[in-house]
C-alpha cells in the first residue's frame, strides 16, 4: 500500500534534536536495572529486583553503562537505525519482494512488513508503521550458508548485526539464568533451549513509525500484544511504547485486546538504558509465575510526534525444535502434564496465524 504524505519538515534519525518527553501524559515507573551489577559484579540484590520484577509486571530498564556488552547495544543500536534508514527508503515495490510470509505454521517472521498491513482494532484501523526483520540464523552464519535474500543496506551491515545479535542474545540468557536460579532451575535448562546456533525465531526487528498525522492520539503504530518468545531488548529514543496496567500470566496461543479492567500507561525512553520485557515462552516455562506485558506503539506524544520514531528489538525465543511445556523446579508451580507436545517452530506460528485471523489479515 502507498505511503501517507509526511508533514513538510519531518526529520530522519536526530536523537540529538529530540525534545524531552512532555509533562502531562500518565506514565508508568519502571525500575532500573544495571547490567554490570549483573554480569560483572554479579549482584545479588540487583539480581533479587530483576526476579521480582518479572514476577510482577515483566518491564524494567536495564542501564548499559559500565560494562563491554552495554556498549556494544547502546553503539550498534545507534548504527543500525541507520541501516534502517536507508532500508525504508527503497522503493515500496522493491521493499515487497522481501515481504514475511507465514506459512504452513512456520512461524518464520523474516523479511518485511508494509504499513497498514494489520488491522488493530475491531473497526478495521490500520496500522501506520513499517518494520523489518532480520533473522539471527541469517546473520551469524557465513555468506555461503544464507538461505535467502536481504537487501544490500543490511548486507553491508552483517559483520555488526552479527555482533549485535551475539551481545543481545547473551544479554538475554544471562538475565534468564538468573531467574532460572531463582526458580531452583539449573539454568542449562533454560540455555539448552535457546541455542544462539539454532534455528529458531529469533530476530532484530527495524521499526519505523511515521511523525503523528494528526494532533489526537492515538494512531497505533503496532497494535496491543505480548511478545511471542522469552525475553525482549528493546533500544528506542522517543516515546510510543505503552504498556497495560495490568499484565497477563496465560501464555498465549494468539494475542488478544486487554481483558482486565486497566488503562494505557506511556514509557518514557531513558538514554543508555534498554527496556527488557518477558514474552510467553517465559510465561509457558514458568507455569504462569513469571509475567509477560501487554503492550502496544503510538505515536511519540507532544513535539516528539513531529518526528520518526525508529526502534531497534531483538527477541530471544526458543529454538524451533524446543517443546514448550513447563519447566519442573522447586520455584515453579505444579501443572498438569500437556495433552499433546508441541515443538516452538509450531507454537510461533499459531500465534501469528491467530494472530492474523483476529485482525481479519
Amino acid at each position: 500500500m502507498p505511503h501517507k504524505e509526511e508533514p513538510i519538515g519531518s526529520q530522519e534519525f536526530t536523537p540529538d534534536q529530540y525534545p524531552d518527553f512532555p509533562d502531562g501524559f500518565p506514565t508508568v515507573e519502571l525500575e532500573t536495572i544495571s547490567l554490570a551489577k549483573l554480569i560483572i559484579d554479579r549482584d545479588t540484590a540487583e539480581q533479587d529486583r530483576v526476579f521480582e520484577i518479572c514476577k510482577g509486571r515483566g518491564f524494567f530498564y536495564l542501564d548499559l553503562s559500565g560494562c563491554e556488552p552495554g556498549e556494544t547495544i547502546v553503539q550498534g543500536a545507534d548504527e543500525m537505525v541507520r541501516v534502517a534508514e536507508a532500508v525504508f527508503k527503497l522503493p515500496l515495490e522493491e521493499k515487497m519482494t522481501y515481504e514475511f510470509k507465514i506459512a504452513g505454521g512456520s512461524g518464520s517472521l523474516n523479511g518485511y512488513k508494509a504499513v497498514a498491513a494489520t488491522v488493530t482494532d475491531k473497526a478495521g484501523t490500520r496500522d501506520t508503521a513499517e518494520f523489518f526483520n532480520v533473522g539471527k540464523n541469517e546473520m551469524i552464519v557465513p555468506d555461503d550458508q544464507m538461505k535467502r535474500k536481504w537487501p544490500e543496506p543490511i548486507l553491508a551491515a552483517k559483520p555488526m548485526f552479527k555482533d549485535y545479535i551475539e551481545t543481545a542474545h547473551s544479554i538475554g540468557m544471562s538475565i534468564m539464568g538468573i531467574i532460572a536460579k531463582k526458580l531452583g532451575v539449573d539454568p542449562e535448562e533454560f540455555n539448552s533451549r535457546h541455542r544462539i546456533e539454532e534455528q529458531s525465531g529469533d530476530h532484530v526487528r527495524l521499526t519505523r513509525g511515521p511523525p503523528r498525522d494528526k494532533e489526537e492520539l492515538p494512531e497505533i503504530q503496532t497494535p496491543s500484544h505480548t511478545d511471542f518468545g522469552t525475553i525482549t531488548l528493546l533500544m528506542n529514543w522517543l516515546g510510543g511504547l505503552q504498556v497495560w496496567s495490568e499484565s497477563s500470566r496465560t501464555a498465549q496461543l494468539w494475542n488478544h485486546e486487554p481483558d482486565v479492567p486497566g488503562e494505557w500507561l506511556w514509557v518514557k525512553p531513558k538514554k543508555r538504558c534498554a527496556i527488557i520485557n518477558l514474552g510467553d515462552a517465559a510465561v509457558k516455562f514458568s507455569n504462569g509465575l513469571l509475567c509477560a506485558g501487554r503492550h502496544r506503539v503510538i505515536p511519540a506524544p507532544g513535539a516528539q510526534g513531529k518526528y520518526p520514531r525508529y526502534s531497534v528489538v531483538y527477541f530471544v525465543r526458543p529454538e524451533d525444535k524446543c517443546i514448550m511445556k513447563q519447566l519442573r523446579g522447586p520455584g515453579i508451580p505444579d501443572g498438569p502434564e500437556e495433552e499433546k507436545d508441541i515443538i516452538a517452530g509450531d507454537w510461533i506460528g499459531q500465534q501469528v496465524i491467530g494472530l492474523n485471523e483476529q485482525h481479519g489479515k
